[in-house]
């Protein structure tokens, strides 16, 4: 037998054996999550009726959701991998001003949710501590829904433009600290940044002092970051 297949059959056998091992280190996990979220806009600038963006930040929401994920230990570190589904239902905001051409204010309120999917990589560290800090990158795909976009005056509302769905590509950031209950039970505070991307109004146009309805030349859009302060509890199989 020469060396060759002697090495072969040996890592064969090195693999068998640890095979087991590794597998008792992967530990797979389930996390239900909640919070609260701030919503901020860039890009369109800050006037919605002579820009093409909306005029203000895009309020506030609670946010909730929960996943799936393994947990690898290794020494004082620790990987984790999940797959969470993260929902903001109540994100809108009233603030969102702007100037009519003879100078007059006007301000808009609009409703808007997002729901974002995110595969996630996180490295926990062990510096001896009763918690153990984290970092952790996501990416994913995010759906906005944007309700009626309704303008108003001091003396009421006098037009609204219709609202819109949009699909697109989400990223995530998180830093945080773990730390365990009981065995199996772990609780996570964190602060999570999400990208989720550009939101779009409609394109109809309804004059509410005559009921006269036309279509926009460009849909009133604006980019979409999610601050979110939270906790986790997961629990490890």
């Amino acid at each position: 037998m020469n060396k060759y297949v002697r090495a072969q059959i040996a890592a064969a056998v090195l693999a068998v054996t640890a095979a087991p091992a590794m597998a008792a280190d992967i530990i797979p996990y389930v996390e239900g999550f909640g919070g609260y979220s701030i919503g901020s806009r860039s890009g369109g600038g800050g006037d919605i009726v002579n820009g093409n963006g909306f005029g203000g930040d895009f309020g506030t929401s609670s946010n909730f959701g929960g996943g799936i994920g393994i947990k690898i230990p290794v020494d004082n570190v620790a990987f984790r991998f999940d797959i969470t589904g993260n929902f903001n239902p109540s994100l809108g905001g009233d603030n969102h001003g702007g100037t009519l051409g003879d100078g007059t204010p006007v301000a808009a309120k609009v409703k808007l949710s997002d729901t974002a999917y995110l595969a996630s990589a996180y490295i926990d560290v062990d510096v001896g501590l009763p918690v153990v800090p984290f970092v952790g990158f996501g990416i994913g795909g995010s759906h906005k829904k944007i309700g009626t976009v309704v303008f108003s005056q001091p003396g009421g509302a006098f037009a609204t433009v219709g609202g819109n769905d949009r699909e697109g590509v989400a990223w995530s950031g998180t830093v945080g600290a773990t730390y365990t209950v009981i065995p199996h039970v772990e609780v996570d505070l964190a602060y999570r940044y999400i990208d989720a991307g550009q939101v779009n109004s409609g394109s109809a146009f309804t004059d509410l002092t005559n009921g006269s309805v036309q279509q926009l030349n460009s849909q009133i859009s604006s980019n979409l970051q999610i601050h979110q302060f939270g906790a986790t509890l997961r629990y490890l199989f």
